[in-house]
């Protein structure tokens, strides 16, 4: 997180359950918001749906059409993410504010031309009426620019105006779809995807606002400042590219398996699989907001201590003091997180199993939603080791546990598809468990030759990048009196 860590450390030194319930709030929406979103609004038009007796073929058609914005707006913005956030890390470190609103517009400006190519070549001779291609393409764009903005808003401190962002886009979302579909005066599909674009243009602005009044907006600021650390830090892009997209690899497979079906000629789904996933996934959300404000402070502080005698003022007594401290926390904060989601998971379990036949799930798919539940715990804890081995900028490490994860999903999915729907689950959990059981490893390994990976394995002298994206960087920004571009 670029900057939520800064203010986390302000509303804990509160020592007040008022600071405690900020900072787990202000943790809870940046990191959880997107996903909060898009399954609030799905669940509230689907009751709708229900209400209004709309044919299931037209629910189904707006589900995927929501589904698939959500999801390859997620890969997509994947790797821009890890890039933006490291420079924004940068910045926020030297205090140097005023390139930050601009580079919002510059790695939009280079994300969401992917996007477009992408949806004209996923909708192009599809047979779905153009109006809903529009909409669905417009939605696509908006949640892939949330998804960059999310970057920017963890280092906003008005987390109660972030709140009441989402909840006014929602609201005008489920209100909008409301009207729609009681007055009758556009189709359903197309009404409620232009109910979930104004709500969605609604929480852009709203987060653009706050973005923009926190950091201000220059004619000086460089957009494009950024583009040099795709070659200076290259894995991030495809650390964070393989997490998300190994994320959904299981459902993809599926889709294009025996068991998907096909929605409007257009969408493949399997609905069964797809429906466990999403109440699987919930479980996780947990972890992200104890990392961020447990682990990330107290591990934080450490971390600082240890480098800060290497690189400032500390003697060899100092520094081995420090990294033993660092070491000692790293490992009682990573069990705490394990044991933290570990709960949660045994949650989800039970409440799974009572409630989810209520909701229409067959035996089968709450068999799914176990296995899957099983396999995010594994996920999730991936999650942290990689995160935590950037700090120490192992990003080959990082690289190795989700290039893993993402490999090791696609060839346990599609052996699973041999053995048919009793596979479904059960491979996502295994290539997880393994996947974790690597990163763990990696972790250990790490930790032990610490002292080499920090003083050797290092570059001795900086050689600044002079690449193709690093001369477009300075073609496009030119050369400010006083900066150094790289």
């Amino acid at each position: 997180m670029a900057g939520i860590g800064f203010e986390l450390k302000k509303l804990f030194r509160e020592r007040s359950a008022a600071g405690y319930m900020k900072a787990y709030g202000y943790s809870a929406i940046v990191t959880t918001g997107p996903f909060v979103l898009m399954a609030g609004m799905v669940l509230a038009v689907q009751m709708m749906f229900r209400t209004f007796e709309v044919p299931q073929a037209e629910m189904q058609l707006y589900t995927a059409s929501v589904i698939y914005s959500f999801v390859f707006s997620h890969v997509l913005s994947s790797g821009f993410v890890m890039i933006i956030t490291r420079y924004l890390a940068d910045l926020l470190y030297g205090g140097e504010h005023r390139d930050i609103a601009a580079s919002l517009f510059g790695i939009a400006a280079v994300t969401l031309p992917f996007g477009t190519i992408i949806a004209v070549l996923f909708f192009w001779n599809k047979p779905i009426a153009f109006s809903t291609k529009l909409l669905t393409y417009i939605f696509f764009m908006q949640m892939t620019g949330i998804w960059l903005q999310g970057v920017y808003l963890t280092a906003v401190k008005n987390y109660k105006a972030l709140f009441f962002s989402y909840l006014a886009g929602v609201f005008i979302s489920v209100a909008l779809c409301f009207l729609v579909l009681w007055t009758g005066l556009l189709p359903a599909v197309d009404g409620s995807l232009l109910a979930m674009n104004i709500g969605s243009a609604v929480i852009l602005t709203l987060f653009l606002a706050h973005i923009l009044r926190y950091f201000g907006y220059t004619k000086k600021g460089l957009a494009f400042r950024f583009l040099p650390y795709f070659e200076m830090h290259p894995k991030l892009f495809f650390i964070g590219l393989f997490y998300t997209a190994a994320l959904y690899t299981p459902n993809f497979i599926i889709w294009l398996g025996p068991d998907g079906i096909l929605i409007d000629g257009t969408y493949r789904c399997a609905p069964t699989y797809d429906v466990a996933t999403f109440f699987a996934f919930l479980s996780i959300m947990p972890v992200m907001v104890m990392f961020t404000v447990s682990a990330e402070l107290n591990f934080y502080e450490r971390y600082a201590v240890y480098f800060t005698y290497i690189t400032k003022r500390g003697n060899f007594r100092d520094i081995e003091d420090a990294r033993i401290d660092l070491l000692r926390t790293l490992w009682y904060e990573l069990r705490n997180i394990v044991e933290f989601q570990l709960v949660f998971t045994v949650v989800f379990l039970g409440l799974g199993n009572y409630f989810l036949p209520f909701v229409g799930l067959s035996f089968g798919s709450v068999n799914m939603y176990n296995l899957i539940v099983l396999g995010a715990f594994f996920v999730a804890a991936a999650q942290v080791v990689y995160t935590l081995l950037l700090y120490f900028e192992d990003q080959r490490g990082a690289l190795l546990v989700t290039g893993g994860l993402f490999f090791a999903q696609i060839v346990f999915g599609v052996g699973g598809q041999f053995f048919g729907e009793v596979s479904y689950g059960f491979t996502f959990f295994l290539a997880s468990a393994i996947v974790f059981i690597g990163a763990f490893l990696r972790m250990q390994y790490f930790c032990k030759r610490i002292n080499y990976f920090v003083y050797c394995a290092r570059p001795v002298f900086y050689r600044p990048p002079n690449g193709m994206l690093t001369r477009l960087s300075r073609l496009l920004c030119g050369k400010r009196e006083g900066d150094d571009l790289v």
